[in-house]
């Protein structure tokens, strides 16, 4: 079974240099312009492949 790694609201905008209230704009814009958020119970995590994912996608197309 494969095992993914989630990041809290902190954890995902520190490795973004965001500020989390930055990220929590980001979630509730739509479209949703940071990684994917997952609600799991009342909490909110990322998972790391997602934040990793989308860091590429932002380098690709020239923003980060």
């Amino acid at each position: 079974m494969t095992r993914i790694r989630m990041l809290t609201t902190a954890e995902t905008a520190e490795r973004l240099n965001v500020s989390e209230r930055t990220l929590l704009r980001w979630r509730q814009s739509i479209p949703i312009i940071g990684p994917p958020p997952i609600r799991i119970g009342n909490a909110i995590r990322y998972a790391e492949q997602d934040v990793n994912g989308w860091i590429l996608t932002q380098r690709a197309k020239g923003k980060a």
